[in-house]
């Protein structure tokens, strides 16, 4: 698994977040794990990625706009007009310094969890999925989605959830980022598996 345990990681997130975002982080690391249990996924991985991935969420947007250029992360129009979207990629290469060790699918899964890429790995989907569904997430539709867990493949799941991801998007008028447009693409060619 690399030199990184849970305890660790959590450590590190009670340090570092506030003790609601914190909170969030470990019920999306507890529904991970049963989520990599159903769909078989490496359950240690799922929980570490999972409790790590709002690593930059409390960041301002000045600091994540510089945090991405930084580490050399293409920021687009839609990133400089909402900066928490970068949120993820940078947290996924502070992350990769801040606690050496761990293994490149936790970081890609961190990276991964919010817009996502259309080339998602289960563990990928893992996270995305964990974090729409734990159990203080309430919106319309997500006890759909957590009925479907072991109803349906890993991937209709992820695209299911995705697709309530852009419906909201677009039913608030927000902007869509050019890789949200590239997963959903995806999704609907049938291009993530």
């Amino acid at each position: 698994m690399g030199s990184i345990e849970y305890e660790t990681a959590l450590q590190a997130v009670e340090e570092r977040l506030s003790e609601g975002a914190a909170a969030h982080s470990v019920r999306a690391a507890e529904t991970a794990a049963r989520l990599a249990v159903v769909y078989g996924a490496d359950v240690e991985q799922a929980r570490i990625a999972a409790v790590l991935h709002d690593w930059d969420r409390e960041q301002g947007a000045q600091r994540l706009l510089d945090a991405a250029r930084d580490a050399d992360i293409a920021v687009s129009e839609v990133d400089e007009q909402v900066p928490y979207l970068l949120h993820p990629r940078t947290a996924a290469a502070e992350l990769a310094e801040a606690l050496p060790g761990l293994p490149a699918e936790v970081l890609s899964a961190v990276r991964n969890h919010t817009v996502g890429s259309a080339d998602m790995s289960d563990l990928d989907m893992v996270v995305y999925l964990a974090d729409m569904i734990e159990p203080a997430r309430d919106y319309p539709g997500v006890d759909e989605l957590r009925d479907a867990v072991g109803t349906m493949s890993l991937h209709e799941l992820f695209a299911l959830g995705y697709q309530h991801s852009v419906a909201y998007l677009v039913a608030t008028r927000r902007r869509i980022h050019p890789d949200t447009v590239a997963v959903w693409n995806a999704l609907v060619a049938g291009g993530s598996r």
